[in-house]
Order: structure tokens, then C-alpha cells, then sequence
């Protein structure tokens, strides 16, 4: 990706305001990044009590950050328009037609892929809107982005990365590796090679034994940790999936834009990379996202890792066009679900998948 060649401070759009869109607009206003934080939502008043309620909050802690709200619905034409006249540097977006707290607990068994489309429908719109729209935006997808943005990218144009997973169990290894080492956390370096799957055993009420593929390396200072970040990263950490997720995540998302924002480079983890699964450790800037592997990795052998992760999720691979194979488990659940035999899941069969999906939950 281009530098940004950006003059002033950069202007953000948020794409969808439910619970993730939301807690990241709270999370940035509370910050100087931006000069303009666009919020856009197909409900002009549902994007201006939201950025209102920013306003108040981040003013209150010493913040005042220029939010404007926007109607723009991903389904309809002059969106594009809409979109070419606002021009953001950044675009965040996370929609879904039902995120994973809403779902039912009768269906808590199935795999987490089984409900892909309900989140690639919507991603595929948004990449519709942006493509037509002809802008220089950099683009962080944050819908299960370590196999969406790779499924986009496959097919075409898609996200330049996601945010989450990958950096969401880090800080328990850095806190607890410090606590043994008797450090500072931040003194802890990460790197780590991990997808979307491998997050949930490490952020669990019970010790895991098992762990879906993952790469790790943990030092402090000169002092090579690694096997103590190994054996923390399967203690128990109780942990709450359910709304509070959210906020998690948009911690996760602010590390990212304070990075991506930034002319000097920045060690981060961010999953969705282009056209690769799972998530990295990189260096980022407004330059864009290069993948910093230790020179004990090999990119060969990080992509295989994140690869062979996919099965943990419900998915068998993801084919060079973006073409999904289910595990035979997802197909076995699909089929109890829905009464009909799914086996792959593409850009050209999203929108009847998800349909389908939707008549059941």
C-alpha cells in the first residue's frame, strides 16, 4: 500500500454502529487521532444519538472530537456518492446481520464458521460500496476478518486487515509472564502466529491442554521466556464472552489505528492480512502492514499453522478464489439446522446462505 500522504490529522468513517462499530467510536473519540470521525448508519438518528453520546462522554474526559453523522445505507446507490464526498483516509467496518452474542444457545454446538454468511453478506456489500465509491481508503474489516478478508481478497478486492483475536490473549501472557519474572508487562515482547479459533482456549475458565496451531515466542530482554508464556497461555482465565466482548475488541481496534495512523512503525499483531488467514505479528504505520516474523519463522511455515487452525473453527479450507470447504462436522450441523446438504460456502451463494440462516434463528 501507498503512504498516506496525509497533510493533517486523518479522517475516519465507521461503517455500521452495532456493538463493536459502536464501543470503537467511544474508544477513538477519547483519543486526538482524527480530525473528523464520520459515523455512518442507514439510521441518520441512530448514528446521531451515538455520536452524540461520544461527544458527551469523551468531553467529559477532556476530549472533544469532531463527529458527524451520516446516513449511508450499504444497499443503496448513492452511497457511493456519499462515500466519495466524505473521502476518508480510514474505514472500519463491522457488520453483521447477526453477530455471535445474539445467537440462540440452541445452536451454541454448531461451529463458528456455520454461521459465516450471516457476516461475509454484508462484508461483500460494503466492499461493493467501497469499490464503487473509488477511493484510497485503507480498509480494516473487522467481521471475522482472519477468514473473511481472505475470502475478499481471493476473490477481488478486500480488506487491507482486521483487527482482534490475534491480540486479545496477549496481555494475560505479558501480565503473568511479569508477575514470574517479577518485570513490567510491557517488558514482555510478544510474537505470536495465531486464528481466529485459537483465542478461546487461551481466554477460558478451564486449563487447555489442547490448543488449536499456534506460533509463540515470548523474551524479556535478552532472556529467551517462551516456555513460560507457554505454559500461562493454557492456565485458566476466566473470561466473559457476551457484550463486555465488545469492548475488548475495541481496545483492540484502537492499538491498530494508533498504529496504522502513525508515520513511525509500530509492532502490533493484526489477523486478516490481505489475502493470508489468521493473524501475524507486524510492523505498522500509515505506510501500510508488512508481517515481521522472528527469523525462526518462515512465512511458509506461519501461513501453514493458520491454515491448519481453520479446521477448529468448522472449516476445511479456504481455495485460491475465496471458495470456503466445511468440515464435515459444520456440514453435519448445517444439515440439522437447515434440512439441506452445504458443503461450500462462496460470494456467488452468500446471500442465499445467509437467507437461510436467517429463516431458522
Amino acid at each position: 500500500m501507498k503512504e498516506l500522504k496525509i497533510l493533517v490529522k486523518p479522517t475516519l468513517l465507521i461503517i455500521a454502529l452495532g456493538e463493536l462499530g459502536t464501543a470503537l467510536l467511544e474508544a477513538v473519540a477519547r483519543t486526538d487521532l482524527f480530525e473528523v470521525i464520520h459515523v455512518g448508519s442507514r439510521s441518520l438518528s441512530k448514528a446521531q444519538e451515538r455520536a452524540n453520546n461520544a461527544i458527551i462522554g469523551a468531553g467529559i474526559e477532556g476530549f472533544f472530537p469532531n463527529i458527524k453523522a451520516i446516513k449511508l445505507d450499504i444497499n443503496a446507490k448513492e452511497s457511493a456518492k456519499t462515500l466519495r464526498e466524505i473521502n476518508p483516509d480510514y474505514i472500519f467496518s463491522a457488520p453483521s446481520l447477526m453477530p455471535w452474542w445474539k445467537l440462540d444457545d440452541s445452536v451454541s454446538d454448531l461451529p463458528f464458521a456455520s454461521f459465516t454468511a450471516l457476516h461475509l453478506s454484508l462484508m461483500v456489500k460494503c466492499r461493493d460500496l467501497i469499490e464503487r465509491a473509488n477511493i484510497g481508503a485503507f480498509w480494516i474489516g473487522a467481521s471475522y476478518p482472519d477468514v473473511i478478508n481472505a475470502v475478499l481478497n481471493r476473490d477481488g478486492f478486500g480488506p487491507d486487515c482486521g483487527i482482534g483475536n490475534i491480540q486479545e490473549p496477549i496481555p494475560k501472557i505479558q501480565c503473568r509472564v511479569a508477575t514470574r519474572m517479577d518485570c513490567q508487562p510491557q517488558d514482555v515482547l510478544i510474537r505470536m502466529v495465531s486464528q481466529h479459533a485459537f483465542e478461546y482456549y487461551v481466554l477460558n475458565n478451564a486449563q487447555s491442554d489442547t490448543l488449536p496451531p499456534y506460533l509463540l515466542k515470548a523474551s524479556v530482554g535478552e532472556h529467551d521466556v517462551t516456555d513460560i508464556a507457554e505454559d500461562i497461555l493454557r492456565d485458566s482465565f476466566p473470561f466473559p464472552y457476551d457484550l463486555h466482548f465488545n469492548r475488548v475488541t475495541a481496545s483492540a481496534g484502537l492499538n491498530a489505528l494508533s498504529a496504522l495512523t502513525s508515520k513511525s512503525s509500530s509492532s502490533i499483531h493484526l489477523p486478516g492480512i490481505g489475502k493470508r488467514i489468521g493473524g501475524y505479528p507486524v510492523k505498522a504505520s500509515r505506510s501500510g502492514v508488512k508481517i515481521d516474523l522472528p527469523p525462526v519463522w518462515s512465512m511458509q511455515q506461519a501461513v501453514a499453522v493458520n491454515e491448519a487452525s481453520l479446521a477448529w473453527d468448522g472449516i476445511e479450507s479456504v481455495e485460491a478464489d475465496g471458495t470456503i470447504t466445511f468440515t464435515e462436522e459444520t456440514q453435519s450441523g448445517l444439515f440439522n439446522l437447515l434440512g439441506k446438504q452445504i458443503e461450500t460456502l462462496s460470494i456467488s451463494n452468500v446471500s442465499e446462505q445467509a437467507k437461510l440462516l436467517l429463516s431458522v434463528l
